[in-house]
């Protein structure tokens, strides 16, 4: 047999090109995280993205002895492109972790294409209860954020906590799986809290003109207005009141009034302003002792992401680096990277104090095998500041009427 040398040549290159390729791999540990990096949610994914890197910088770029490769996926906001990324990180990279999206419409887009091969799924963001019906019983599910119905026990209870009985309620919400959400549980823990909801006005998403329901909302003459809208509509919805100056006092949003995309689009209009939020600069919650390097004290924690980013951290930036540090501990726990062993150690968990509080993954009445970081605070921006309003304690201030 005749020896054809330049085959054989390019056969060797190909098997040491496919060995070092193997090598590669099993020395590498791949997390996909598909962030709404353009688009009308990218105040989440742009922080998301953050988060995960500082988390994987922190922890010092290797977990179980292998190096973290995180596969940064741009989704662009929209439910298509959710479905390639998601199609492309389980079956051609064949992840067996993700981390992310964060906007409940992109999050709802991913679950037909992460059941295929059910990757460790962790979802720092997402509010809506369609999740919890949908992917909630999954083991290999882990929400780490609150529900809507999380969302509004604790506005309810705000507001009773600080303004007289007898105050009637506006809702306006978004037409998406967002408002559609949020608005039957702010209804029911509004009423059962005793106010009187007078209004509920539905708004196309994106659109450019909402006054004229904002004209319905002023005919009920409401004491408060609850806007369960986010990102390009929270800005047109607070701009439009603050231009005609309806006269609401009390102005609630939801996650939109924390981000810093938000205030500096709204400026003064912000003024007045209630949000809810999971995470909140300032609060100087303590840190971690078995785990002081990943968890410290959040004061230390802010310094050193300001130091770094220029520009306080928000609650994604919080929320995945939380999310990503604990699937680090899971996977170290592991030994590994065995998906079975990881789903088992993350469900076993219980790290105190960390920038969300106490991190142990249980059950929820809804439904959800594997939920943390259930609490939320609720606060209002007076003289371009956060000032906490939810849950009592030593530094909450009062809430201020919105119209001047």
């Amino acid at each position: 047999m005749k020896l054809d040398y330049r085959s054989y040549i390019l056969a060797c290159l190909a098997a040491a090109a496919l060995s070092a390729s193997s090598a590669v791999a099993q020395d590498t540990i791949k997390i996909g995280v598909p962030m709404e990096l353009s688009g009308r949610f990218v105040a989440y994914g742009a922080s998301g993205k953050r988060g995960a890197e500082l988390a994987a910088e922190v922890y010092g770029g290797k977990v179980a002895g292998k190096k973290i490769e995180l596969l940064h996926r741009d989704i662009q906001s929209e439910s298509q492109a959710t479905i390639s990324v998601f199609n492309e990180l389980v079956n051609k990279e064949k992840v067996n972790y993700i981390i992310g999206p964060i906007a409940s419409p992109t999050v709802a887009a991913a679950i037909p294409a992460w059941r295929q091969t059910k990757p460790l799924w962790i979802v720092p963001g997402s509010s809506s209860t369609k999740l919890e019906e949908e992917a909630g019983s999954e083991p290999e599910f882990f929400h780490a954020f609150p529900y809507a119905y999380h969302y509004h026990q604790s506005v309810a209870a705000a507001l009773k906590s600080q303004l007289p009985t007898g105050q009637k309620v506006s809702l306006v919400f978004s037409d998406d799986n967002y408002g559609r959400t949020h608005q039957p549980y702010a209804k029911k823990y509004l009423t059962e809290a005793g106010f009187e909801i007078v209004a509920e006005e539905i708004v196309r998403t994106n659109a450019p003109d909402m006054n004229p329901l904002l004209t319905k909302i002023a005919r009920s003459k409401p004491n408060i207005l609850l806007g369960l809208v986010q990102t390009t509509d929270a800005v047109t919805l607070t701009k439009q009141i603050y231009t005609r100056k309806l006269p609401v006092p009390y102005l609630v949003g939801t996650a939109a009034t924390q981000l810093d995309e938000w205030q500096k689009a709204v400026g003064p209009a912000q003024e007045g302003w209630i949000g809810v939020t999971t995470y909140l600069p300032g609060l100087k919650r303590p840190g971690n002792r078995d785990y002081p390097k990943l968890f410290p004290p959040s004061d230390e924690w802010e310094a050193a992401f300001i130091k770094k980013y220029g520009q306080e951290p928000d609650f994604e930036d919080a929320g995945c680096y939380v999310s990503a540090m604990l699937l680090f501990l899971a996977i170290e726990k592991a030994g590994g990277d065995d998906k079975a062993k990881v789903v088992a150690e993350l469900q076993k968990l219980d790290v105190k104090n960390t920038l969300l509080g106490d991190a142990k993954f249980g059950p929820t009445p809804g439904g959800t095998k594997n939920q943390a970081f259930s609490d939320v605070v609720v606060f209002q921006r007076q003289s371009e500041k956060n000032v906490m309003l939810f849950p009592p304690g030593p530094t909450v201030g009062k809430i201020k009427s919105a119209v001047q």
